[in-house]
């Protein structure tokens, strides 16, 4: 990963709160657990792509602190996880996402998510852009999210969910083709 990279991502994670700028990221890093949990996410994965001793030894500050964060906010995102810019925790606690899983941007994941893989099967979860996951919902093995997807409270997702939809209930199923209406009502977008 660049260094431009790295920024842009930042900005992309940052633009969710607030403006960004310098301050409002200084204020976020010190204030908001979820700007700070993608903040040090983001750095610790820059930092790992590096060979240098002086990257290396910043690196281990640097995923010190991130654990850190994980435990008090009950967030495990492995740094080795891909994942878009415009990454949200809107509530934390008790939220795995495996190393494998693929996250596209602008996700807004609420507490009690889980984004995993199935023992007898190979493969993990892979989230396009404009994601929703209400509180508690669950997407496990090998499956694919489209675009401008809404997962509702505890749903269980096994299967692929196409552009555009709204899925619930366990196992979770398609009520609606109107994710990206409901997305933009949720993050008060107008296009």
């Amino acid at each position: 990963m660049k260094y431009k990279e790295l920024k842009e991502l930042i900005k992309g994670d940052l633009s969710k709160l607030s403006p960004p700028n310098r301050i409002n990221c200084i204020k976020r890093i010190l204030f908001n657990a979820s700007f700070k949990i993608t903040f040090w996410f983001r750095t610790c994965s820059y930092l790992e792509s590096k060979n240098s001793l002086v990257y290396k030894i910043l690196y281990y500050i640097s995923y010190a602190i991130y654990k850190h964060n994980q435990y008090l906010t009950g967030i495990q995102l492995p740094v080795k996880t891909r994942v878009g810019k415009g990454l949200t925790f809107a509530h934390f606690s008790n939220i795995v996402i495996a190393s494998t899983a693929i996250i596209g941007e602008n996700t807004i994941i609420y507490n009690g998510v889980t984004i995993g893989t199935v023992h007898t099967h190979k493969g993990a979860p892979v989230l396009g852009n404009n994601i929703v996951l209400y509180t508690g919902c669950k997407i496990l093995g090998d499956v694919k999210i489209g675009n401008n997807v809404i997962i509702g409270a505890n749903a269980v997702v096994t299967k692929d969910i196409p552009d555009n939809s709204v899925a619930v209930g366990i196992p979770a199923k398609v009520i609606s083709d109107k994710g990206q209406e409901y997305f933009n009502l949720v993050t008060n977008r107008i296009d």
